[in-house]
């Protein structure tokens, strides 16, 4: 696990497209779990926040990440959808499975 310190603007789909990081913008739900005591919302992240980066997520972990960026469905600013509380809720495993 490395660590990435939001910047004014930064976003999880950003951030997860970084070389450094995933270099795969659809890979944020990674960072949403890995945070999630500190993200309360994915869409609202700010500047100074310590976020951990996983960089030993299994491949089908970055699966169910990638699956839930993809499907994620509409959002409101300032409330997690059922789908990112689901997608935190379950393993990698479970959530596959129910697609």
């Amino acid at each position: 696990m490395t660590s990435y310190t939001v910047m004014k603007g930064d976003n999880l789909w950003h951030i997860a497209g970084m070389q450094d990081v995933y270099s795969n913008p659809y890979e944020w739900p990674l960072i949403y779990k890995a945070n999630a005591g500190k993200i309360k919302d994915p869409d609202l992240i700010f500047p100074g926040e310590n976020l951990t980066i996983n960089q030993d997520a299994s491949t089908m972990e970055i699966d169910a990440a990638i699956y839930h960026a993809k499907r994620r469905g509409a959002w409101k600013l300032g409330h997690p959808t059922s789908s990112d509380l689901k997608y935190l809720k379950e393993s990698a495993a479970s959530f596959l499975k129910a697609k």
